[in-house]
């Protein structure tokens, strides 16, 4: 039996961690930093409880209006998010899971996405390049 693929990515954003933690459930942040140069992200509506979801709709030139939702597993404000995926590059049948990690480092803070138990390691690869983008997009977002 082969294990699912999982990947792990750390990126240092200079912003406090309350404010960190914050852009990741609040919705006008999260539309600005969440989406690609050609992915646009169209709605973002968050219920940030556990138990509470999110959708997210976006904008995909290629396939057209799509969507991403999930449901919040652990909320410990401001150092740890874990939510389920599934949407967004993901084959039909695969949900996922997410864990976020905030840390304080000197100022700014660390933070560590692992998102674990996809299908295939194609699925785990466009994750990995588009967690990335999202960062880069983050670390733009928070600087101002």
């Amino acid at each position: 039996m082969t294990v699912p693929a999982s990947l792990k990515i750390s990126r240092l954003i200079k912003a406090p961690r309350a404010r960190v933690f914050a852009a990741w459930i609040t919705p006008a942040d999260v539309q600005q930093w969440l989406r690609s140069e050609t992915v646009e992200m169209l709605s973002a509506k968050i219920d940030a409880r556990v138990g509470g979801e999110y959708v997210f709709i976006l904008n995909r030139p290629e396939v057209g209006k799509t969507e991403t939702r999930g449901t919040y597993r652990e909320i410990t404000p401001p150092s740890k998010l874990v939510f389920t995926w599934h949407g967004c590059c993901s084959p039909a049948d695969e949900e996922t899971l997410v864990t976020v990690d905030f840390a304080d480092k000197n100022g700014a803070t660390e933070v560590t996405i692992t998102h674990e138990r996809f299908l295939s390691q194609e699925s785990c690869d466009q994750h990995k390049a588009g967690w990335t983008m999202c960062m880069d997009n983050m670390q733009k977002l928070l600087a101002k």
